[in-house]
C-alpha cells in the first residue's frame, strides 16, 4: 500500500516520507495516531518544526519488544497542534493519523 495523504480528515503511510508533507508554518492537527508495526521494535517518528526552522521529533511510537501489537496516541477532540509534518521514520507496519478537531 502506497502512503495517501489525499483525504482532509486521515492519511496513511507505509514508508517515510523523505520530506514534508506539510511545510513549516503550516499547521496540522492531529487528533490520534494508530501504528500497526510489522515486526517487533518497529518505530515511527514524526517531525514538526521549532521556531528556530529546523526539524524536531514531535511524536515516536515503538512497537513493543516481544510482540507486534497496534500502538496509538489519542489527543482528544482538541487534538495536537504541529508546525508542519514530516514522517522521518517507519521501519515497518501501517500508520494511520486521523487528522483535525472534530
Amino acid at each position: 500500500m502506497a502512503n495517501d495523504t489525499t483525504s482532509e480528515r486521515l492519511w496513511s503511510f507505509t514508508t517515510a516520507t523523505g520530506g514534508d508533507i506539510k511545510a513549516t508554518g503550516t499547521e496540522v492537527i492531529i487528533r490520534k495516531i494508530v501504528f500497526t508495526p510489522g515486526a517487533v521494535d518497529d518505530d515511527v517518528v514524526i517531525q514538526e518544526y521549532g521556531s528556530d526552522g529546523a526539524a524536531r521529533s514531535a511524536m515516536v511510537l515503538r512497537a513493543n519488544h516481544t510482540d507486534v501489537n497496534l500502538v496509538s496516541l489519542d489527543f482528544g477532540r482538541s487534538g495536537r497542534r504541529l508546525n508542519g509534518f514530516n514522517l522521518s521514520v517507519i521501519d515497518g507496519g501501517t500508520l494511520y493519523v486521523y487528522l483535525g478537531k472534530n
